[in-house]
């Protein structure tokens, strides 16, 4: 199997309750990223029975393929262990060069209503297509996210333009489709946040991830972005934030941590 097919294996595995696939698919290390759990196999196979317990269970939306991580894009039904009803969640595992998944991050957020152009926080295309573009479509990211956490706000406003298609469709719960609705909301401040450092950007043909922090309405955040571009244009967005905590931590890893190579500029 290739690390997708792993990648579904594993989540159905998930959604089934099934440890004795879970404990052959994840290292016995495995390194967990999200602060409330600690790190290893054991303790990752100890919720399941928690998910059982709720019906827990997972839909996929998109899958995108990086190197040796695979970036999900997740709808978690009967997400009562998590603090939801339902919810949608970014998950990005890493496998190693054995095969098995080595480490993981995610941020989740309830289910939202539709935003002010009727959009939700998952719906829209889901076809990966333009191959050859990945890392150029990363770079763009890359180069905007630069600007987004290097710059003041009347510059930020100046440059959007130049990235995004004037109509662009946002999936973000809190703002409606198009540049101007963007600019507004980045002069507001309410409904946007600061960014403050870029940590990874991963990306599959059209589809480019960018996981940063930064601070949104007064709270540090871990901020996870996923554009669609077509013809260098970014098309559509989708974002999921989470304050990042800072007690009662189940680990030391941080919600970053990333080691990965920069975006190739192309």
């Amino acid at each position: 199997m290739n690390n997708k097919e792993k990648a579904i294996a594993y989540y159905t595995a998930v959604s089934q309750y099934n440890e004795s696939i879970i404990e052959k698919m994840v290292h016995e290390n495995y390194i967990q990223h999200n602060p409330r759990v600690p790190s290893g196999r054991a303790a990752f196979i100890a919720m399941i029975p928690k998910l059982q317990e709720c019906s827990s269970k997972i839909e996929n939306i998109r899958m995108l393929e990086d190197d040796q991580h695979i970036i999900m894009h997740h709808k978690w039904i009967n997400a009562t262990p998590f603090g939801f009803n339902e919810a949608v969640a970014f998950h990005i595992i890493r496998f190693d060069y054995d095969g098995l998944i080595a480490e993981h991050w995610n941020v989740m957020t309830g289910m939202a209503h539709l935003n002010l152009s009727g959009r939700s926080l998952f719906d829209g295309e889901t076809e990966i297509k333009d191959l050859k573009k990945t890392e150029s479509n990363k770079s763009i990211i890359a180069e905007l996210f630069n600007t987004l956490t290097g710059e003041n706000v009347e510059t930020i406003v100046g440059i959007i333009p130049n990235f995004f298609q004037t109509n662009f469709h946002q999936h973000n719960v809190a703002l409606a489709d198009g540049v101007q609705n963007l600019i507004q909301a980045i002069r507001d401040e309410s409904f946007f946040p600061r960014y403050k450092k870029q940590h990874a950007v991963f990306g599959e043909g059209n589809f480019v991830l960018s996981i940063s922090e930064g601070i949104l309405a007064g709270k540090k955040s871990a901020l996870y972005d996923l554009f669609r571009l077509e013809e260098e244009k970014i098309v559509a967005h989708w974002s999921i934030y989470q304050d990042i905590p800072t007690q009662n931590l189940a680990n030391n890893n941080t919600m970053f941590n990333f080691k990965i190579a920069p975006p190739i500029s192309v």
